[in-house]
């Protein structure tokens, strides 16, 4: 498999990222949520204007990975406290799962981490695929939660943490 060239995205990129999303989400996300959440979701968060915000407001870092030149996967990831950081998007195309593209994300993540510190993310409790990746990767349960989103939703997820301990 040829290796994953990612590259740090800015504002620029938020078509990329989008069209990424499109073809991930509803997939994804459809079968564990329904099809009435993941609209109201990719409206509260992946419209351009909430993508410009999470970048140029929130500072989180946006990486893609390129495959053969074409775009595959997206994540984002900041500071949340002192030595402790958030993993807050991690997607790969649905073709591509499963060749390393995720691991080759979060290796390169990992990479741009002070170490020591942790890395934090949430994943949905219903995401078995997803959680399954990330306790093989090494994250361990911190604790669940339910996060009100509005519109009458919630994201039930499990909290995971790896804990950085050096390159």
């Amino acid at each position: 498999m040829e290796q994953l060239a990612i590259i740090k995205a800015n504002t620029t990129h938020i078509p990329v990222i989008r069209d990424l999303t499109m073809e991930v989400w509803p997939q994804t996300y459809t079968p564990i949520i329904g099809a009435d959440q993941v609209a109201y979701m990719l409206g509260l968060f992946y419209t351009p204007e909430a993508l410009e915000q999470q970048m140029s407001e929130l500072n989180h870092q946006f990486i893609i990975g390129y495959r053969q030149g074409a775009p595959v996967s997206f994540a984002s990831y900041s500071a949340i406290e002192p030595s402790v950081f958030k993993l807050h998007k991690l997607y790969i195309l649905p073709a591509t799962q499963g060749s390393g593209a995720g691991r080759g994300m979060v290796d390169h993540i990992v990479q741009q981490l002070p170490a020591p510190c942790l890395l934090r993310l949430n994943v949905n409790i219903h995401n078995h695929q997803a959680r399954a990746f990330y306790k093989r990767y090494g994250f361990c349960h911190l604790r669940d939660e339910d996060i009100n989103i509005g519109g009458g939703y919630f994201m039930n997820d499990h909290v995971l943490q790896l804990e950085v301990s050096g390159k």
